[in-house]
């Protein structure tokens, strides 16, 4: 068991360092819109405020569209903007994820495909690692209007707060 788990970790190690080394770096979320949030916020705002508030470590930032894509099957056509990132050490799961849709109706695919992601983390956790599972549980998906977050992270609480301030949600 010990063996399989080992395997399993160093694999999701690998494949996250390639992801990482594939990204471009890690520089400020990227938005793809207009900045008609409450007071004038764009997510890179609310992103560039909770950054300012939480440390992330070895955290590889959503730099492009593809990314979101790639990890949740959320196209480019369903969201006017996003920022967050996920935990490039293959073992954290650290995951946070910030989506501003174009509709009602792209913001309900948002949520359904973050939902998968969530459960999908939670489950892969359970049998291996008893303390990012303990850790997603205590976080969750959430959906305001347009706005579709994803928030697993030690900080989760403090990270929605910071979200919600500077949304106005």
């Amino acid at each position: 068991m010990k063996r399989a788990l080992m395997i399993i970790a160093a694999v999701t190690a690998a494949v996250m360092l390639l992801c990482a080394c594939s990204s471009g770096g890690s520089g400020s979320s990227q938005t793809s819109g207009s900045s008609s949030q409450a007071g004038g916020k764009t997510l890179s705002d609310v992103w560039s405020a909770v950054k300012s508030e939480v440390t992330f470590s070895d955290f590889n930032e959503f730099t492009e569209a593809k990314k979101l894509k790639r990890y949740y099957g959320i196209t480019e056509d369903m969201f006017d903007e996003f920022a967050g990132g996920i935990n490039g050490s293959g073992v954290n799961q650290e995951e946070v994820v910030l989506v501003k849709a174009k509709d009602d109706s792209s913001a309900n695919q948002i949520k359904e495909k973050l939902d998968a992601r969530f459960q999908s983390k939670l489950n892969q956790n359970k049998n291996y690692n008893a303390e990012q599972a303990k850790m997603i549980e205590g976080c969750k998906v959430e959906q305001n209007g347009l706005y579709v977050t994803m928030i697993v992270s030690d900080n989760a609480e403090k990270i929605t707060k910071i979200f919600k301030e500077q949304t106005g949600i």
